[in-house]
């Protein structure tokens, strides 16, 4: 993946925050897929909408997007992460609910990470690893390709005693070729089973013209949904990483329920309105073991029932 570039600080965390996120290889686009009001004029310029069942509008303060209305969905659970719960120790950001400690750390990487030293890493603190297995290119054509050190990272982070699941960079267009990248993911990972989720990455690329361009938002649902089927056929635990703006905007997130959300926003506290498990919070990173900077990622025991 991508890493995601441009994230601002969260000005006011008027709501409680729920969480969920991982990298890069491919930015996103600056355009929400479906219509919403907003104070900061937010538009819908991408065919198609969410479709599932409206309570009605409430009004968020998006770290990205500003001051907006949203539907609210029926099914969907909200955010009930409370922000002075939130603490940071050794540049790691940590949870606690009454007292106790009610998450892990972790970071997500691909082989531009290099040469990994993972018992170093599991002596800085993280228990936790999410690993590029591979990607769809964006152009025309949609090649699948492998990450060529996924493997190796999995199998050294579970040797040193860090969980490890795994992502993968998606531009499908269709519920066939979701399939086919959950096939592909199965087909990298053979005989090595992941004891953490196994990611959903579709983004829409900014600046550059991608064969995801007018893919609708009823279609990515699908897509999505097709994908995690599929990997639950294979043994995996899927979930969908997104920023806010594809959550919102580019996905029906009540037909996406019983999945796990991995969100990415760039702030000190998370502001999304839905509940996720996991959160992608910063992309300067540095971990003892890791050469460079890398993405942090918290994951809430509370919420994601395979981080217990």
């Amino acid at each position: 993946m991508r890493r995601i570039l441009s994230i601002m600080t969260v000005a006011a965390l008027t709501l409680t925050a729920v969480c969920c996120g991982c990298s890069k290889q491919e930015e996103q686009s600056s355009k929400p897929a479906s219509a919403a009001t907003s104070d900061q004029a937010a538009t819908a310029d991408q065919p198609g909408s969410a479709t599932g069942e409206k309570l009605g509008k409430v009004k968020v303060n998006d770290s990205t997007l500003g001051q907006i209305w949203i539907d609210e969905l029926e099914g969907v659970p909200k955010n009930m992460l409370n922000a002075s719960g939130f603490s940071t120790e050794n540049g790691l950001k940590m949870y606690s609910e009454n007292g106790k400690p009610a998450s892990l750390e972790g970071i997500d990487i691909s082989s531009y990470s290099g040469d990994i030293d993972w018992t170093r890493v599991k002596q800085s603190g993280i228990d936790f690893v999410m690993v590029r297995i591979g990607g769809r290119g964006y152009g025309e054509e949609g090649k699948l390709y492998q990450d060529d050190r996924a493997v190796e990272y999995i199998k050294g982070a579970q040797a040193a005693g860090i969980k490890a699941g795994g992502y993968f960079f998606s531009q499908s267009v269709t519920t066939g070729e979701a399939k086919e990248e959950a096939d592909y993911v199965r087909q990298v990972l053979g005989d090595v089973k992941p004891d953490f989720p196994i990611a959903y990455d579709w983004e829409l690329i900014k600046e550059d013209k991608a064969r995801t361009d007018k893919v609708t938002a009823e279609q990515a649902t699908e897509n999505a949904a097709a994908f995690c089927r599929q990997a639950v056929s294979y043994g995996y635990t899927p979930m969908v990483y997104s920023t806010s703006r594809e959550l919102y905007f580019k996905y029906d997130l009540s037909k996406l329920a019983e999945y796990g959300i991995w969100y990415s926003e760039y702030s000190d506290t998370p502001a999304f309105y839905y509940q996720f498990s996991m959160w992608q919070y910063s992309k300067e990173g540095v971990v003892d073991g890791v050469e460079g900077n890398v993405d942090l990622d918290i994951c809430f025991t509370g919420i994601a029932e395979y981080a217990k």
